[in-house]
């Protein structure tokens, strides 16, 4: 604004008075917070219905100090025409606009947002008068003088009023924001307290889960336990060694068998090529050089003894070439008269395994394997409980410790905004 008001004066140093002092609950919060703002909205509202009847009371003064300026010639016949015209028309534009903005109808204030939109609207009200003031300054400083300082004065009061209301909206925008900062945190408090309660009780649910699964993993290993002492289990363990022993048994004999064919590689190898054997038999010659033990089974005693018998006469007759014939011949007989004995092995290896095998079907142990894998679930579910209840604890610990502070925050906010310093009592 350039027309010379707008300047406030300086406030008067008012003495330091002691807060008063007084203990509350944190459930007394909410009270004093909604009665704060109720009074401190009560007190905008009359403030500025007290500054409404000032300002029309303005706009009445200064409609009648521009009736009076339309009436006036400002003595002005004698000044330069050009001049005459200027001060005439800046003349016109000020009567003009102080008779339209006075004429304008301020909102009635019965609530806190009829407050905001009256600031809006004389803020438009002032702004506009005070425009066209400075824009015709000069004018009206020269040739009305009088004028100008009635208008001066006039409007500096109602400036510096709806400045004041503007204060109080901004100081009441900051209340709000504290109000909802207290709100939030006491919010926060309520959620996390119940949070206490909720987890206590689950500790307690937890723990007593935990102690039932102690009791419970006790039981299992008893019962595995008990079933390990029988003489069921005993004697099954038993026939388990036996099984593991048979594979000694049966490399020994592998070995021996591998050992003897191993001596007749050689021959069988070539006779592979020269023979004259069907399908099955040829197969059976490649599987007798490559696992002899595998084929060596009742069924294929003949086949053996035919193939074995069919190579010594080709190494006879030199269809199969040796470096040894009589050597060769000899470890063919060796094999031929061993192939029996070798059968008889094999097949007593079977019978005994086969034996000892269904001994150990009868012998049921299902409900151990029952019974350690039921012992392994309990294990881990003590464990995941026992991982909770530790995290548990943990934001148990945290959330009380979180309380007291935002106490602090939230007494700390509420006297910010209060006249009364309040201490909260956890």
């Amino acid at each position: 604004m350039v027309f010379g008001w707008g300047r406030k004066k300086p406030k008067k140093q008012e003495p330091d008075i002691a807060p008063q002092k007084k203990q509350i609950l944190l459930s007394d919060v909410s009270n004093i917070v909604n009665e704060i703002r109720s009074i401190r909205t009560k007190t905008i509202i009359a403030e500025t219905k007290t500054f409404r009847n000032k300002i029309n009371s303005s706009c009445e003064t200064i409609l009648h100090i521009a009736i009076d300026l339309e009436h006036d010639t400002l003595k002005i016949d004698d000044i330069d025409i050009h001049l005459k015209r200027l001060v005439e028309r800046g003349k016109k534009e000020v009567i003009s606009v102080i008779k339209r903005e006075s004429s304008v109808q301020l909102p009635e204030i019965n609530s806190y947002n009829d407050v905001k939109i009256f600031n809006t609207s004389a803020n438009k009200l002032l702004k506009k008068i005070g425009d066209a003031l400075g824009r015709q300054s000069r004018v009206i400083h020269i040739f009305a003088k009088k004028y100008a300082n009635k208008l001066k004065d006039d409007l500096k009061v109602m400036t510096d009023g709806n400045d004041e209301i503007t204060t109080i909206i901004m100081n009441h925008s900051e209340l709000e924001t504290k109000i909802e900062q207290i709100f939030e945190i006491g919010n926060k408090i309520e959620r996390a307290k119940k949070l206490i309660i909720d987890l206590s009780e689950q500790q307690k649910l937890t723990k007593k889960t935990i102690n039932d699964l102690v009791a419970t993993i006790e039981r299992d290993e008893k019962g595995i336990e008990n079933i390990k002492n029988s003489s069921e289990y005993t004697e099954f363990l038993e026939i388990k060694q036996k099984i593991n022993s048979l594979s000694s048994e049966k490399n020994k004999i592998k070995n021996e068998i591998e050992l003897q064919f191993t001596k007749i590689s050689r021959p069988l190898n070539k006779y592979v090529y020269v023979s004259s054997l069907d399908k099955p038999q040829k197969k059976l010659l490649v599987n007798l050089i490559e696992n002899s033990y595998d084929v060596l089974i009742d069924s294929n005693r003949q086949d053996i003894m035919q193939i074995l018998e069919s190579t010594r006469k080709g190494i006879q007759s030199g269809s199969v070439s040796v470096k040894d014939v009589d050597k060769s011949l000899s470890q063919i007989d060796e094999t031929l008269s061993l192939l029996p004995g070798f059968i008889e092995k094999i097949s007593a290896f079977h019978r005994s395994k086969s034996d000892i095998e269904s001994k150990l079907s009868t012998l049921d142990n299902k409900q151990l394997r029952q019974m350690e894998s039921i012992l392994n679930t309990h294990q881990n579910d003590k464990s995941i409980l026992e991982s909770k209840t530790n995290s548990a604890e943990k934001e148990l610990v945290n959330t009380t410790e979180f309380i007291p502070k935002w106490i602090k925050s939230l007494e700390s906010i509420l006297n910010q905004i209060s006249a009364v310093q309040y201490t909260i009592r956890s």
